[in-house]
């Protein structure tokens, strides 16, 4: 039934596009613009499947062709990511206007300064040390599968908090699962399509706005306060006084842990593989981080 209605809405999706598409076309040319080359597709749908297929390929396949497109704004940032309001939330970041929505950046820089940073420096070495612990002296990794997990394992303790991570991480961890497959191509263009990934994105985003309220009335009702993200959070203030809500709290840490964790785990990934590749620079990595910890007081 998914996939029929997936498959018929689709033409509607692309009819769409398409329209808006000459609509810009249009506002362009009495506007005297230079279109920038089009990509080669079939008439109706254009590129459509090739971008639902996997829109990195397809733009690696006709760069070459095509070369550096002309950037030109069309839609505003709200507008245009507005697709990660069902995974976010309401309320927060995209789905507010600007002046809320920089507020809310605010909390973000807050929980994010120098000082708050430094006190989770000894949280990300427990995590780290206790990870590679269980490695042996030798054998074959999966690097990307590795570094992603031990900083979503940092992440947890770091943002999300203690509970959490001593508790709840499986838990936590599988509906994030859910909310990152919840993200699609199609989702860009239809990101309320009754699709299975969209219901679980959905139902995940629920279940961690239960789960997050929880801990947090916890917190509230023991006067307890943490070290981490989540308490900044809870402690944080609009300009009129307003406290931040439950849902806006857990859509806050879903938008941190989307921000940080993809780049992370890519950067480390590649920066791994690139020095086992070449091991003149690891050799001179070792050395260097060698040399910091003696200077800092970490012999072993």
């Amino acid at each position: 039934m998914d996939t029929k209605l997936f498959d018929g809405a689709l033409p509607i999706v692309a009819t769409l596009v398409l329209a808006m598409l000459i609509a810009v076309i249009i506002i362009r040319r009495r506007s005297g613009y230079r279109l920038p080359p089009t990509v080669k597709a079939l008439p109706l749908i254009g590129g459509l499947l090739r971008f639902l297929k996997g829109p990195i390929v397809m733009i690696r396949e006709e760069y070459p062709k095509l070369g550096s497109v002309p950037r030109s704004l069309i839609l505003s940032q709200q507008e245009v990511y507005q697709f990660n309001v069902p995974t976010f939330g309401p309320g927060v970041v995209f789905d507010v206007d600007y002046t809320v929505r920089q507020e809310q950046f605010r909390f973000f820089t807050e929980a994010l300064r120098v000082n708050k940073l430094k006190g989770y420096v000894d949280q990300m070495v427990t995590e780290a040390e206790d990870y590679f612990s269980k490695w042996g002296d030798s054998g074959e990794v999966d690097l990307k599968y590795e570094l992603e997990h031990l900083i979503i394992l940092t992440a947890s303790r770091c943002l999300l908090g203690r509970e959490v991570r001593d508790k709840l991480f499986d838990d936590v961890s599988a509906l994030f699962h859910d909310l990152d497959n919840g993200m699609l191509p199609i989702s860009v263009i239809a990101p309320y399509l009754p699709i299975p990934a969209h219901r679980r994105r959905d139902q995940a985003r629920k279940k961690l706005t239960a789960i997050f309220a929880n801990i947090i009335n916890s917190r509230r009702c023991a006067d307890e306060s943490e070290n981490d993200m989540l308490q900044c959070f809870i402690e944080s203030k609009y300009k009129n006084g307003r406290p931040t809500t439950d849902s806006e709290i857990t859509g806050l840490l879903i938008a941190a842990l989307f921000a940080g964790q993809h780049t992370s785990s890519i950067t480390s990934t590649w920066t791994g593989a690139y020095l086992l590749q070449h091991k003149e620079y690891l050799s001179a990595v070792s050395e260097e981080q060698k040399r910091l910890m003696a200077k800092h007081g970490k012999k072993d």
